[in-house]
């Protein structure tokens, strides 16, 4: 049996074939219904565009298709089969894939990507490598509720299941297994899919896209009370509001098209409302909510410092007066109506 170095170019080619050819499938089923971030990249779209004749004759992938034959027959026919068949590693590459953002236990960011996979094909590939190039796979995988997995690392999770390829990132997290096990077994009532505004943007997804929602808010870093009392003096609910955004690639043009979507208490914005409550709403975004916006950032301190704001003085500007605060809501109905 032939042996090569983990660190090899010739290995990384291999991995690199199998792995990041092209993109995936529907699998959004495995999303969990408080994502507030989701990518989709479809990647039938995107092998439409493919030209594997081209890198075919690319003189550094023949040398490359070259040393890898040299020390693998196998490894250099599955490279081949998926330059004919981007599905044939196992990872259904001309299927959707999904990234996604969410937040756990009201403070943890998780990130996740999932793609479709066939099960007895990848892991009969994965075998075939690791037998070819003596890399002991099976060393470091584990399998539980038969799922299999690698846990490299505290908050970092790779596994799959009969169905999706699923990669899990949490800064923190120490037992991601559970985490794993509970997004690959994602009821219905779950899912992503529940959220209606989603279900209308995913019919309507290009080569890429991607999916945000304000739904966030109640598991931001501010307290509740204090979020009420904004949504109170401004008449704004701060849920339910969505941006769509599509990326339709083809061979003579590329079209970017976005949406936002407003719930009715932002179409139907109170502007007297606001003005009313101008100064209470200025000593709210002064107090409780600027220190829970730190969670996005590096803190309120920065801020408060008398050196910082000496550099921009000439910048500064008196507070807006009731009249100015009317100008500036008029002109954004008027760019809205435009």
């Amino acid at each position: 049996m032939k042996k090569i170095k983990l660190t090899s170019p010739i290995l990384l080619i291999v991995i690199a074939a199998i792995f990041f050819a092209s993109c995936s499938k529907n699998a959004a089923t495995h999303i969990p219904k408080d994502a507030f971030a989701v990518l989709v990249i479809d990647g039938g779209e995107l092998t439409k565009l493919s030209e594997p004749e081209f890198i075919k004759e690319n003189p550094e992938f023949k040398d490359a298709m070259e040393d890898i034959k040299d020390e693998s027959e196998k490894a250099a026919e599955l490279i081949e089969d998926i330059m004919k068949d981007a599905d044939a590693s196992g990872i259904l590459f001309t299927e959707k894939m999904y990234a996604f953002a969410t937040i756990e236990n009201e403070e943890d960011f998780v990130v996740g990507v999932i793609i479709p996979i066939k099960r007895k094909k990848l892991e009969e590939n994965l075998d075939m490598i690791a037998d070819e190039f003596n890399v002991p796979v099976s060393a470091v995988m584990e399998t539980e509720d038969d799922i299999q997995y690698f846990a490299p690392e505290d908050g970092m999770i790779l596994g799959w299941n009969d169905d999706v390829f699923m990669f899990l990132f949490q800064e923190g997290g120490e037992d991601m297994f559970d985490l794993l096990e509970k997004y690959m077994n994602l009821e219905k009532k779950e899912s992503i899919l529940t959220d209606k505004d989603f279900k209308k943007f995913h019919k309507n997804c290009k080569a890429v896209n991607l999916w945000i929602s304000s739904n966030i808010i109640d598991k931001v870093d501010i307290p509740m009370d204090e979020i009420e009392e904004f949504e109170e003096l401004t008449g704004i609910d701060l849920a339910n509001n969505y941006g769509h955004m599509h990326l339709d690639i083809q061979n003579d043009e590329i079209i970017y098209t976005s949406k936002l979507r407003f719930n009715e208490s932002i179409q139907d914005l109170d502007k007297e409302k606001i003005l009313e409550n101008a100064e209470k709403l200025i000593e709210l975004f002064e107090g409780p909510i600027s220190d829970g916006m730190n969670m996005f950032g590096s803190g309120k301190d920065e801020w408060d410092d008398d050196d910082y704001y000496d550099e921009w003085d000439d910048d500064y500007y008196d507070e807006m007066t009731d009249e100015e605060w009317e100008e500036l809501l008029n002109e954004l109905e008027e760019t809205e109506t435009e």
